[in-house]
């Protein structure tokens, strides 16, 4: 099986630790149980209280009537339950598939179909939205649950049983920790070449495409971006982003973080208020953001009375950096700026912490494992010189193997085993990756990726809209906004009429377009197909004229 053949090739080669998640968290719980592991609304947790707090957690899925190879939808935003969730789940060896509190019936429904999902384990307030209330209005057999949990509200019976996480409430702060009891080592189901989560990927097809990651694997992953970003025990990392997303997951995100025995603090979102007081009451010193989020903090950072005097680094990926803005932002800090590449189906890179600014502004560096083989190649598959844009294929140890469902088939590999990333880029004259787009059309709204296909299809199936285009522009506050023109019969079509069709159908809300223009028809280049430089050339027009 190529499974096992790829992970023994890099056991034997010492990349691979032959340990699970867990195993490797519960070796620094012992080590440091006194410190600080997790900071949020919810609860703060030594490593000892963490530690517990997963045993707990274990017991009870387990008592519910989990057990190994479950698959569970996981929808909870940042929180310390959030961690605790995560690290139990993992533990007995139900595997769990991390939702964007963005997501909403379309999506949940779509992965409910793939997966079997045995559990579905949300919110009750995600930016003021109630992703449990949404699950529990489904058809209990679309979804195909036997349990429905949720971090607050009371158990109650009925079709699919309810269920309240258990409390985070784990007794006094401890310095010691026992070693494992047999009663808990009994939880420990997993293998470490067992699939310890799914990820999802944004991609360029209606439904996400389900990334399942090997205990491991994922584990080294998060150990090596840990390294090359400077983690350690005096670390504090602050999550503002999403932590369902592999970046502020691990990369090195809150598992690199925990793993090196540092603390993580949790926010629910990045505006800049909520992160600012955080890095202040914590003495945060790094964390991850996306380029439009830089923009806003820059901007705040010249009148909002935090002291941010603690923080030391920023990590930025997802999107195109502008040089002059991280030299307006180290003018105004003196933090180091490391930019990072990645996606959920495995190759990671950063700039170094000694890098010159030019590199570590204008690159994305260099993978963060010896054992990463990174290439540009052009449509034929050969390597190209350095400066030659291509798409960008990898292979290394924590490279996913495969995506799972409907997309299993997907022929994402070359025949030597390098994963197609999809990505466009090249690679400079030392070795630092350039990432210049996506080899297929892709929209990054917010750190966010929108597929026009879908936008298009979901569109196209309206009454009122005979032809559509769907394509991204420049935005200083988005990065890219989604603009969508449409030919339809009606005297106008706004976006609020839109937005309320997809409510409606339960998409989720970052794929709803920013902008919507009615236009008499589509324009085509000479062989046929949809002319998006002459529409987004129109919509520049109109907003100049708008302008003046």
């Amino acid at each position: 099986m190529r499974h096992d053949r790829v992970l023994a090739e890099y056991e034997s080669r010492g990349y691979l630790s032959r340990r699970t998640l867990h195993e490797e968290l519960r070796e620094v719980c012992l080590r440091q149980p006194g410190s600080r592991a997790v900071v949020a609304a919810d609860a703060t947790l030594t490593y000892a209280q963490l530690d517990r707090a997963i045993t707990g957690y274990a017991r009870d899925f387990l008592a519910k009537g989990l057990s190994r190879g479950d698959q569970v939808l996981l929808q909870l935003p940042n929180s310390a339950a959030y961690v605790v969730t995560l690290f139990a789940l993992m533990r007995i060896g139900v595997v769990p598939t991390l939702l964007l509190p963005s997501h909403r019936r379309s999506e949940v429904t779509s992965l409910a179909h793939e997966l079997h999902p045995v559990a579905y384990i949300g919110g009750r307030d995600q930016l003021g939205f109630d992703c449990v209330e949404m699950v529990e209005q489904l058809d209990p057999g679309t979804l195909g649950t036997r349990f429905i949990y949720a971090d607050s509200g009371a158990e109650r019976d009925g079709d699919v049983p309810r269920h309240r996480l258990p409390g985070l409430q784990v007794g006094e702060a401890s310095d010691c920790l026992n070693a494992v009891d047999a009663a808990a080592a009994s939880l420990d189901s997993s293998h470490h070449r067992d699939v310890a989560l799914n990820l999802l990927s944004g991609g360029t097809t209606s439904n996400p495409k389900i990334i399942p990651r090997v205990h491991e694997a994922y584990a080294y992953n998060a150990r090596a971006a840990a390294r090359r970003c400077g983690v350690g025990a005096h670390s504090v990392y602050m999550a503002v982003l999403s932590t369902s997303h592999d970046f502020p997951l691990a990369n090195p995100g809150i598992l690199g973080t925990l793993l090196h025995g540092g603390t993580v603090v949790m926010c629910h979102t990045a505006a800049f208020d909520e992160a600012f007081a955080a890095i202040e009451a914590n003495a945060v010193t790094m964390t991850a953001i996306v380029p439009a989020i830089a923009e806003v903090w820059n901007e705040a950072w010249d009148w909002y009375p935090a002291d941010t005097s603690s923080l030391r680094q920023i990590l930025v990926g997802a999107a195109r950096f502008d040089e002059a803005l991280g030299r307006e932002i180290i003018s105004k800090t003196g933090v180091t700026i490391q930019q990072g590449y990645g996606l959920g189906e495995g190759i990671t890179t950063f700039t170094s912490l000694d890098d010159p600014l030019p590199v570590a502004l204008n690159t994305q560096g260099t993978p963060i494992s010896s054992g990463d083989e990174l290439r540009v190649v052009d449509p034929q598959g050969q390597d190209l010189p350095a400066g030659t844009p291509g798409e960008i294929i990898e292979k290394g140890p924590y490279t996913f193997l495969g995506y799972q469902g409907s997309h299993a088939s997907d022929e994402c590999f070359t025949e030597d085993g390098f994963f197609r990333t999809g990505d466009r880029g090249y690679l400079d004259e030392q070795g630092n990756l350039v990432v210049c787009g996506r080899v297929v059309e892709q929209i990054n709204r917010l750190g966010e990726n929108v597929s026009p296909q879908e936008i298009e299809q979901l569109l196209g199936q309206l009454e009122e809209i005979r032809e559509v285009a769907v394509f991204g522009v420049p935005d200083a506050e988005l990065g890219e906004r989604t603009v969508a023109a449409v030919v339809t019969e009606l005297s106008e079509l706004d976006r609020r009429a839109v937005l309320d069709i997809f409510v409606k159908r339960g998409i989720a809300r970052y794929k709803v377009p920013d902008e919507v223009v009615v236009v008499e028809a589509i324009p085509l280049t000479n062989i046929g197909k949809t002319d998006k430089r002459s529409l987004r050339a129109l919509v520049s027009e109109r907003h100049a004229d708008q302008a003046d």
